[in-house]
């Protein structure tokens, strides 16, 4: 870790751009200085050969090092993002490793897995980093774990929410197949999640968390504004929808956000992510309340890049999110669930 580090001090302000709508309905909040919640020690947390840390993480490193995850970065494991580098360790703290890909400061999804010979970094459902220098089991202690912190290293990274925490690897399709929902039901490896909707409470065993410092939670969503459509903003339905994207090319590591085609109509729009004459997607939000009493969401694309097509509802605040991963042809999307928020 740095050695030293600024921590700046001052009030927590909520900004609301389309790209930082929350992944949920709530979530933790660090405060003017550090915040985290603390669970007491369980052999469940123990560790061996089979882990992941997964957690929707919005913020920005404040000089040095920010803890999401851990239990004592100097002894066993811990997961955080160094400037804008998502870093592990597994075995103490001679087991560093950072990944280079950038974590931006919009809301993204991290995971770290280990299976006993690979870690495996992730951003967004992309495999980022592979490791193999460590084998064997993973090293344990008697510290309690810090969501937001560590006992080694308190200092927090920002906003967290959907804190799960597996005592097994799961695969990249594993993770991609929940990263946008959420999970409230026992499943074979999990060991603990942390909707931190308004609590510390493990939502499928009895983990439950306490909150410490400055932490604290917001417990009802951020409804966004959308007073008109912006280059990066479809408002529709009567500006009760704001729809924006995110693209990002892999390879090269470039990222940038969608840009609207003028002349969106009531209820759809077009968007293109390279240049103005190669349009990428089409979205629409429907009025399905008289069929089913929901708000749908439909898309389509034509293009293999990893995008994230973002659409709330300002009214209530709801965020979905749709990802499409680089290298696989973007499918066709007809969301008739989308948003129970009738009428």
């Amino acid at each position: 870790m740095h050695r030293f580090r600024v921590l700046s001090i001052g009030l927590l302000v909520l900004i609301a751009t389309p790209l930082m709508a929350q992944p949920f309905s709530a979530w933790l909040v660090k405060g003017a200085t550090p915040g985290y919640v603390e669970i007491p020690h369980s052999s469940a947390f123990d560790f061996s050969t089979g882990f992941t840390l997964e957690a929707w993480v919005q913020g920005t490193d404040g000089g040095g090092c920010s803890s999401i995850a851990g239990k004592g970065y100097t002894s066993t494991w811990w997961v955080g993002i160094c400037g804008t580098k998502l870093r592990s360790y597994i075995q103490g703290s001679s087991t560093v490793y950072t990944t280079n890909a950038d974590i931006t400061n919009d809301w993204t999804h991290i995971a770290v897995t280990y299976d006993g010979t690979l870690r495996k970094h992730y951003i967004d459902g992309e495999l980022v980093g592979t490791r193999n220098t460590e084998t064997g089991a993973m090293t344990t202690n008697t510290s309690a774990v810090r969501i937001d912190s560590d006992v080694n290293w308190n200092f927090s990274f920002g906003n967290i929410d959907e804190v799960r925490i597996w005592n097994v690897a799961r695969t990249i399709d594993q993770i991609r197949a929940n990263i946008n929902k959420t999970i409230s039901t026992p499943q074979t490896g999990l060991v603990a999640v942390y909707h931190l909707d308004g609590s510390a409470n493990d939502a499928i065993a009895g983990h439950h968390g306490t909150t410490a410092g400055t932490a604290g939670f917001l417990t009802s969503p951020v409804a966004l504004s959308c007073g008109s459509t912006t280059s990066s903003a479809l408002c529709l339905s009567g500006n009760r929808f704001l729809v924006s994207s995110k693209w990002w090319t892999i390879s090269d590591g470039n990222r940038g956000n969608g840009t609207i085609v003028p002349g969106s109509s009531a209820d759809s729009g077009n968007v293109w992510f390279f240049g103005p004459n190669n349009w990428e997607l089409l979205v629409k939000v429907l009025d399905g309340c008289p069929v089913n009493n929901r708000k749908w969401v439909f898309s389509a694309a034509t293009t293999d890049q990893h995008y994230v097509l973002v659409v709330t509802d300002v009214k209530s605040g709801q965020t979905k999110r749709y990802f499409n991963y680089g290298g696989n042809a973007a499918p066709a999307i007809t969301d008739t669930e989308a948003f129970a928020t009738c009428p």
